[in-house]
């Protein structure tokens, strides 16, 4: 470790201890490099340290203090600020193993195909080859009737939108990824709430821009506080978020924290970017309003864009995004027009065709229905199994399920892969590390012997074991 490293971590030790109290002045920079004997540069390091990760906060004309909160700061993991991301190759061997076809698809958050309305796809398809002009490229932004359609929903759903407002997309990765590239620059900061799906590290990655990951805290969720300090010390250009029910810990974000969220981004030019890809799938009676529905827009506001797709509720092969924006999509679609000319017609009109002949809505109460129900089936085996070893998180919507566990879980897939159980494990959805001791599991699968013994297999193999016996 360097000098300030060193330094950083004496001082998070005395913290630690209690030397220095909850909202208590701590030592200035003079000071410290008075009493540890070292220069001002690695005091200033050492303090930047602190700050990134919550410990410590700077008042104007009074000197630095121990931040409010502390223990529940102490306690959890922490903010990371990244100059590059590069998910290790490993990632990839993981990958292929979540994704392995000949085993059960506990890993992928994709639901099985009797979850699907597959029939009725295929009749939209049937209909979309006697279209007359199927064969042809096709407008960029989409195929007319589909956009009205999702129109339609995303307004229903709290953010009113028209046609002209969406852009077709292959699948909502490419929207995150479309959106994220038109209001950032290589070298950029942004902000990414963590554990979040993987594909967003790969983005950045690809995109070269520099990376703040904050944590979830337990009972906290995301710490305003928190965000507002690292907002306006790195003054970031955009955050990738899921507001409602984030993949893969499920959090949703209750309706205060979406307005400061708002209210923040608004007042730091920050670029909203929604992943709204689990909204649909709520648990409760009513659907959630996205976060981007709190923001207000003037000719001043940034940037801000809703990114989500039909793969989890229709058919993920069909490839079928979208991106809403009230202010932003020209650009995108600018951008949009540097890779392609058009999308696939023939799915764009099958898909349309499902959504005007039958109820998505009916559908999607069946799929929430069961996934809330699978919710309770899972937790039990998992719970009775491993004999209340595994910290299950209780989400309200969704298709997965989050757990902690006493063990680091890539070493644990190694075993239990053996054994022809999959799962998703923690590492893939940070940077950081700090989730190695958590694992996911998809719910939308039916409910029958073979996934009750999946599941009290695993909850058997996780409860013997722990951190130490993967020691080298």
């Amino acid at each position: 470790m360097t000098k300030y490293q060193n330094l950083a971590l004496t001082l998070k030790n005395e913290i630690q201890s209690g030397l220095y109290h909850e909202s208590e002045r701590i030592p200035s920079l003079r000071e410290i490099q008075n009493m540890k004997d070292c220069s001002l540069t690695t005091a200033k390091e050492a303090y930047r340290i602190l700050e990134e990760e919550g410990l410590i906060e700077a008042k104007p004309q009074s000197g630095y203090f121990v931040r409010k909160n502390i223990r529940e700061t102490l306690a959890g993991p922490r903010n990371h600020l990244f100059e590059t991301v590069s998910k290790d190759d490993r990632i990839q061997t993981i990958m292929r193993d979540v994704m392995n076809p000949k085993l059960l698809p506990f890993g992928a958050a994709i639901p099985e195909d009797s979850f699907l309305p597959l029939s009725q796809l295929i009749s939209g398809f049937k209909t979309a080859l006697l279209y007359k002009d199927m064969h042809k490229y096709g407008d960029l932004e989409g195929f007319a009737g589909l956009r009205e359609k999702i129109a339609q929903i995303t307004s229903r759903n709290g953010f009113p939108l028209s046609m002209e407002n969406i852009l077709i997309t292959n699948g909502c990765t490419e929207s995150l990824s479309l959106s994220l590239q038109s209001c950032t620059n290589p070298g950029d900061t942004i902000l990414v709430p963590s554990p979040t799906y993987v594909g967003i590290f790969q983005i950045v990655e690809t995109l070269k821009l520099k990376l703040i990951e904050i944590p979830y805290r337990k009972e906290i969720g995301l710490d305003i506080s928190e965000i507002k300090r690292l907002c306006r010390k790195h003054k970031p250009k955009a955050i990738i978020i899921t507001a409602n029910f984030n993949n893969p810990n499920g959090v949703l974000l209750n309706e205060t924290t979406k307005q400061e969220l708002a209210d923040i981004f608004q007042s730091e030019k920050i670029s909203l970017i929604e992943d709204d890809m689990y909204g649909d799938l709520h648990w409760g009676k009513t659907r959630p309003r996205p976060l981007i529905s709190y923001m207000s827009f003037s000719k001043s506001s940034p940037p801000s864009f809703i990114c989500s797709s039909f793969s989890k509720t229709i058919a993920p092969g069909i490839r079928i995004g979208w991106i809403g924006s009230k202010n932003s999509l020209k650009t995108v679609s600018k951008i949009a027009r540097a890779y392609k000319i058009s999308h696939n017609l023939p799915t764009q009109i099958a898909v349309f065709e499902y959504l005007k002949k039958h109820s998505y809505e009916k559908h999607l109460n069946s799929l929430r229905r069961t996934f809330a129900s699978n919710f309770l089936l899972w937790s039990d085996a998992l719970q009775t199994a491993s004999e209340g070893n595994l910290e299950i998180d209780v989400p309200k919507g969704g298709l997965v399920l989050w757990a902690k566990t006493n063990t680091d879980t890539q070493k644990l897939l190694s075993e239990t892969k053996k054994k022809g159980i999959i799962f998703a494990p923690g590492i893939l959805f940070g940077v950081s590390g700090q989730w190695k001791d958590c694992l996911r599991l998809n719910l939308a699968l039916v409910w029958r012997k073979e996934v009750e013994k999946t599941l009290s297999d695993l909850g058997k193999t996780a409860k013997g074991k722990n951190k130490n016996d993967y020691k080298s």
